[in-house]
């Protein structure tokens, strides 16, 4: 018993020793050169989930250590640094720069990933630091500009998403979006629900050495985007706001009311163009400028909140929420996105079973305006009131006939067209997945899976136009409004598995993969039609369910490397899908690809100047299946409406009416071919060149014309011709200055890219293509074509022939067949709206605590059709339509047309020049250290996006991906405000 007391005696009078040995150090981390802080170091005790990290001036602070104690530092681009405590109070922590930090950049890859420096195919990482600057409400925006090969053309309207082209597609009429995959998900759609503060890195696959691994969706390139995970130690916050004010950058060309009303009382020209005393009498006496009254500034706020840490001090956590209000430019459009993702890593069995679960919630509600009073503001009479005394049309002036009565099919009051009409939606997105990772105890090599993934959009709209509206539904006298609802529920599902085996033997690397997967993807879809109207009626037939769609794959792939100097890739996928008939419905999709580290070598292992050189070979070939009229195969009947019922003596009888079939449609393959070298200069100058070459067959499109009596409908889906891209890419990454205090870097790309189709189904038949492109003016007109010899998408036109004064001869065209006559003959293919060449420029400059950026783009040789001009730009369009005066197109007054007919729609005069040089982004920030206390940085920032447009196209913009100007929702010119703290 007494030694009892003893050893409790013993153990009270050392406990407080032990409570003082638990003690606080403090400490700073610098760079082993520049002897400068360096922040953001994570400092981890060894063996716990316990640490903090680096504040801005490389300061940190540990308590409750104990003697012995590990700390690890650890930062990206340094070596690891383990210091033990043993009771220090303070300590300077110096750490050393990787030798070549590309060699340890990790890129994703596709079912797995890989060191950039072991890459064979072209594949592109953006990071965080590399994103486009200001505000970025979605997350496509981040990538504009930043790559070479990648065009993002990002629309007008809030929230809008953005259409995202790799090497400039590989298909026609089929999809050419590329495959967007999320934390190993794939997402449906664009971007437009993710909160791009959630996202870490970009991985962007472009040849198909890289994506043959996925197959059928691969020919478009794959995006392959990471979010920021959970993270160990102690808990991070990072706070930001953003405000941006929203001005309209240029208005669309117009007449004034003062120009326009004295153009029209002028003798002369009512002289000439006997302009009728009944349409002078309707002249007005006002002086409105219709974009004025429908465009305004808006201010715009973005909130975000993350937390990333342990939680409980044992499982890896993040946490983000996101709000973002965005109204428009455009009276009454406005977007509204509110966002939470959930992120959690735990780790098991010593980090033998590692597991991510990742959730995603959005809810989106937006409120689109009447886009059509875009083209009405800049056709409308500028001598007319906005409002008038009259309570018909709630105030608003609108055009009635000689008796007083409505003139529906005059041109509407854009004001009214906009306030009078609410049409909203409100959509919830749910996706997300649950990845497991099990390595074997006895053989950790082999590492098995699973994931399984679920993206679930539900969404609902209604759109109401007012019973004071023009175009309101009208019962007898009765204005009854419009007013029609849907719905629609979206789901798509993936369960993947595949086991991978990484093992080094000797000098020879092996990293095989082998796996399977399964996709599933289900829509419902529900339209009320016109419920203000008697006739409608609701039934079974208001709702839509589209065939499941369903994708069975099984992959490989085999990465061998030998020596760190030689490394081969090879993939294999085999895509098995219900979208085509069964004897065609399976593909096979093969990829190769080789490298040679060259400055692995002995010759330049040593090398001061060349510091990394990589030859890349690369081959493969992808599919296609992405058409709206898939199970064209399964036989169809559509059952009538009311309105197209039989009648059989006093019986009305419900008609049926088979639907397009065909068994044939297939697959449409692309095979491409890729050189490419990476190379570094004296550790400054990183850069990458790429050649390529893509060809696709079997082109699908959607709607191509059947001869008639060859199938049970005159269009349908077919499988019509051959596409050949080539081209080329540089991407150079610069160190200009790189200092403690002073930093400079410069990051370019550049792309040039031939287009050509080389078959179409009309080849040998005389046609000279397929008609696409349609455009506002006369009845189905289009003007552009799919020709075999031709760029796809090229402008269909007459030549214009022109007088001594520089003016086109109105209906006047060369005769290029020389057989005296003006037809259709005489088209002929010319330009293209797709660029020859693209360029990207971004400049980042800093010095201490201000920092300094600039995004540019360039884009040469695209050509726009001029539809404002050829629709509304003649003079008839003013002073002899059924809406008694509209404005004056200053088209007019550059040509001197005056009829609408002549084929003046089809003149290649309207074919303008639309090369550009943008300067998307300018920003500007500085940043404070520990404004808040201890471990905590902020920064404030100022910036203009949409700065800078230089063009020769008088067009209010000239990027349209269409290359047909009918009036786009215009690009804001957006002035940034930007407030970040991180504790």
């Amino acid at each position: 018993m007494k030694t009892i007391y003893k050893k409790l005696l013993f153990l009270l009078l050392m406990l407080p020793l032990s409570v003082l040995a638990q003690t606080t150090v403090d400490g700073v981390v610098v760079d082993s050169k520049s002897n400068q802080p360096i922040p953001g170091v994570n400092v981890i005790i060894q063996g716990t989930q316990m640490g903090t990290s680096t504040d801005f001036d490389g300061k940190f602070k540990l308590t409750k250590l104990k003697s012995g104690d590990k700390l690890v530092f650890s930062f990206i681009g340094y070596k690891n640094e383990t210091i033990t405590f043993d009771g220090q109070k303070s300590i300077t922590v110096s750490m050393t720069e990787e030798a070549n930090v590309l060699q340890e950049v990790v890129v994703q890859v596709g079912y797995g990933a890989v060191k950039k420096k072991d890459a064979t195919g072209a594949v592109d990482l953006l990071t965080t630091k590399d994103f486009n600057k200001g505000f970025n409400s979605n997350t496509e925006s981040l990538l504009n500009g930043r790559v070479a090969g990648v065009v993002v053309t990002q629309g007008g309207r809030p929230g809008d998403g953005a259409a995202i082209r790799i090497r400039g597609g590989a298909s026609l009429e089929a999809s050419n979006d590329p495959l967007i995959v999320l934390d190993g998900l794939p997402i449906d759609g664009n971007l437009q629900t993710i909160n791009p503060n959630d996202i870490e890195n970009i991985s962007i696959l472009k040849d198909a050495s890289a994506t043959a691994i996925y197959g059928n969706r691969g020919s478009n390139g794959v995006i392959l985007v990471t979010t920021k995970k959970g993270a160990k130690g102690a808990l991070k916050v990072s706070v930001g706001t953003t405000f941006t004010v929203n001005t309209l950058a240029e208005k669309i060309r117009t007449t004034s009311a003062a120009d326009f009303r004295s153009f029209m009382t002028n003798p002369a020209n009512i002289a000439q163009y006997n302009i009728a005393p009944s349409r002078l009498a309707r002249l007005g006496n006002s002086n409105t400028d219709w974009q004025e009254e429908i465009f305004s500034n808006s201010v715009s706020i973005d909130n975000n909140v993350s937390m990333r840490g342990s939680l409980f001090g044992k499982l890896p956590t993040s946490f983000s929420y996101g709000h973002t209000y965005l109204p428009g430019i455009l009276e009454t459009s406005k977007f509204d996105r509110t966002t939470t993702a959930l992120r959690l890593n735990p780790s098991l069995f010593k980090d033998h079973l590692k597991i991510a679960i990742n959730g995603n919630f959005s809810v989106v509600k937006e409120r689109f305006a009447d886009e059509g009073a875009i083209s009405g503001a800049i056709n409308f009479d500028p001598t007319q009131p906005v409002k008038i005394d009259n309570q018909q049309f709630g105030g608003y002036f609108e055009w009635l006939d000689g008796s007083n009565n409505p003139n529906f099919q005059a041109t509407d009051n854009p004001v009214a067209a906009l306030q009078q009409r609410n049409n909203q939606t409100k959509r919830y997105r749910y996706f997300g997945n649950v990845q497991l990772d099990y390595k074997l105890h006895f053989l950790p090599a082999l590492k098995f899976t699973v994931l399984a993934g679920i993206d679930r959009e539900q969404g609902k709209g209604r759109n109401e136009l007012s019973s004071q509206s023009i175009n309101g539904f009208f019962n007898g006298i009765n204005n009854l409004g419009r007013y029609s609802e849907f719905w629609e529920n979206k789901t798509n599902s993936v369960l993947d598995a595949y086991v991978n085996y990484t093992k080094a033997f000797g000098k020879l690397n092996v990293d095989v993969t082998v796996g399977h997967s399964y996709q599933e993807r289900e829509s419902v879809i529900y339209n009320s039609g016109e419920l203000r109207s008697p006739a409608n009626v609701i039934n079974t037939l208001n709702t839509f369910t589209r065939p499941t769609s369903k994708l069975e794959s099984y992959f490989t792939r085999a990465n061998l490397g030998f020596d760190n100097k030689y490394l081969i890739t090879l993939n294999l996928r085999n895509d098995i899908t219900n979208n085509f008939f069964k004897d065609v419905r399976s593909g096979i999709f093969p990829g190769a690809a080789f490298a040679w580290n060259i400055s692995n070598e002995n010759f330049l292992k040593d090398s001061k100047s060349l510091t990394n050189l990589k030859l890349r070979l690369g081959w493969g070939v992808t599919g296609q299946q992405e058409l709206s009229t898939n199970f064209s195969y399964v036989p169809q009947y559509v059952v009538g409406n009311p309105q197209a019922q039989y009648q059989f003596g006093n019986t009305l009888i419900t008609t049926v009416r088979p639907s397009f079939y065909s068994n044939t449609v297939k697959w449409e393959e692309t095979t491409t071919y890729n050189a490419g070298v990476d190379f570094e200069l004296f550790k400054r100058v990183k850069g990458t060149l790429d050649v390529y070459k893509k060809e696709t067959i079997d082109l699908l499109a959607s709607s191509v014309a059947y001869p008639d009596g060859a199938n049970l409908t005159n269009f349908g889906p077919r499988n019509f011709g051959n596409l050949e891209i080539n081209g080329v890419e540089l991407g150079l990454n610069f160190d200009v200055l790189k200092s403690s205090d002073l930093n400079w870097n410069i990051n370019f790309n550049a792309n040039y890219q031939d287009r050509k189709i080389t078959a179409t189904a009309l080849d040998g038949t005389g046609s000279p293509g397929f008609l696409t492109g349609g455009i506002r003016g006369g009845v189905g007109n289009t003007i552009q074509i799919n020709s075999t010899g031709f760029a796809p998408n090229a402008f269909y036109v007459y030549e214009q022939v022109y007088g001594t004064d520089g003016k086109p001869l109105e209906g006047v065209y060369v005769d290029r067949n020389g057989d005296g006559l003006i037809t259709g003959d005489d088209r002929y293919q010319y330009k293209q709206p797709y660029a020859d060449f693209t360029f990207g420029l971004m400049s980042s400059f800093s010095y201490k605590k201000w920092d300094m950026s600039m995004s540019w783009r360039a884009s040469l040789g695209n050509y726009i059709y001029d539809n404002i001009g050829s629709s509304f730009g003649y003079l008839d369009n003013s002073i002899n339509q059924i809406t008694p005066l509209n404005n004056i197109n200053p088209s007019f007054f550059e040509t001197g047309f005056v009829n609408e007919g002549n084929n003046r729609y089809f003149s290649d005069h309207y074919i303008k020049d639309a090369s550009f040089i943008k300067l998307d982004n300018i920003s500007f920030g500085y940043s404070f250290a520990e404004p808040f206390g201890n471990a905590t940085t902020a920064r404030l920032s100022f910036g203009v996006q949409n700065a800078l447009i230089i063009s020769k196209y008088k067009g209010l913009d000239p990027e349209i991906l269409s290359g047909i100007d009918q009036t786009i929702y215009p690009r804001a010119r957006m002035f940034v405000f930007g407030c970040n703290v991180n504790f």
